[in-house]
């Protein structure tokens, strides 16, 4: 018995069928078919949606006539557009469904039509300062859920040195974590602090500071400490800029700082951090709190069952999205197309979701970090 010859059809669903499964990835399907990654996306998405039906050779002759389009249709499109005031995605997906029989233009001819006739919204461009979806604020309803970070403005001690106080709070038991004098605002000199805690008590599911260094970064983009809290399945949530009143809890409890503590200042680092030591056992262990129903913190706190890890876990995305890694200079390759995502995440791996409308999702170990607009070229 003869063997079936393999037709190109059968190759573009081997290609499929390969691309589709968690055995490969695209890029190893593209060189094992000699091939390129867009082309197997391409007859992989074909086969997902029609099946073996889908991966024959089609006309690439324009349905339409390019230099003018049936103004029965354009009729039924205005009329559409009119009486709902919907775009050309749902107006395409009536007519399809109301005039089966009839030959439909594409959504961008359909754009092209409302547009001519003053019928097109202009769509409105997202300012880059709300990049971040992190900009909102976390309900934290029990202790070790929640952690508040900021640094106390800073003063000069009595020998001339500059201190700035970093402190940490537990939101809901307003356990006073940290209160640690340190020489600048530098990352350098907060991570270890933050480490510490973090090793003491376990990790939250969140911490709120503020936009100031080391914490938020310019025009909302993601810092390093961010960057490192999401490595660690932390939520990094920002308060509004100028609006201090979204951690007032915390706002509050450096009153009282100031007040026992730097009013007048210490002689060295050394002596205002036994200061602060002892402001924290007073506030945790002595002082009744009107919120908590005057209970003192110690008796309200509980750490967090998230321990801190040994080594951190590599980031693991589901089959269907697409991976790049962040270049040196925080921008990723997307539709051939350098797009700009974070200094912040160079060399770290984000996976990519398209969703359908011209947007791609932008994923970063479990969080969604944001969008790009392929029609732009925009992180957003």
């Amino acid at each position: 018995m003869p063997l079936r010859e393999s037709t190109i059809v059968d190759v573009r669903e081997e290609m499929a069928l390969k691309a589709l499964s968690d055995k490969y990835t695209v890029s190893e399907v593209a060189e094992m078919f000699d091939t390129t990654r867009p082309t197997v996306r391409h007859w992989r998405d074909r086969y997902r949606e029609e099946g073996r039906a889908g991966l024959t050779d089609r006309s690439h002759a324009p349905h339409t006539c390019p230099h003018r389009t049936d103004e029965q249709i354009e009729g039924l499109v205005l009329a559409e557009r009119t009486k709902y005031g919907w775009g050309s995605k749902k107006i395409l997906a009536r007519l399809s469904e109301s005039h089966p029989k009839l030959e439909l233009p594409s959504r961008s001819t359909i754009d092209a039509m409302l547009s001519r006739n003053g019928l097109a919204k202009k769509r409105r461009r997202r300012s880059r300062e709300m990049a971040t979806p992190f900009r909102r604020r976390y309900q934290a309803s029990n202790p070790g859920e929640l952690m508040t970070i900021d640094h106390k403005g800073q003063f000069r001690l009595l020998d001339g040195n500059q201190c700035y106080p970093l402190t940490i709070v537990d939101h809901v038991s307003r356990y006073l974590l940290s209160c640690t004098a340190l020489s600048s605002t530098a990352l350098s000199e907060a991570w270890p602090v933050i480490k510490r805690v973090f090793r003491e008590h376990g990790l939250p599911v969140a911490m709120q500071s503020d936009n100031g260094p080391p914490f938020g970064a310019p025009n909302g983009r993601f810092s390093t400490l961010s960057v490192r809290l999401m490595m660690l399945d932390v939520l990094p949530v920002f308060g509004r800029p100028g609006h201090p009143e979204d951690n007032g809890r915390h706002e509050r409890m450096h009153r009282d700082l100031k007040c026992e503590t730097t009013l007048p200042p210490a002689a060295t680092m050394r002596a205002q951090q036994k200061r602060f030591n002892e402001f924290i056992r007073r506030h945790n262990l002595e002082r009744p709190h009107e919120a908590l129903g005057m209970q003192r913190p110690a008796r309200v706190f509980n750490n967090s069952p998230r321990a801190y890890p040994r080594s951190l876990a590599k980031p693991h995305y589901d089959a269907h999205l697409e991976v790049r890694k962040v270049s040196s200079t925080g921008s990723i390759k997307w539709q051939h197309e350098p797009i700009f995502i974070s200094e912040a995440l160079k060399g770290q791996l984000v996976g990519l979701e398209r969703t359908g409308d011209g947007i791609c999702t932008v994923q970063f170990y479990r969080f969604t970090i944001g969008k790009i607009d392929e029609r732009e070229k925009l992180f957003v």
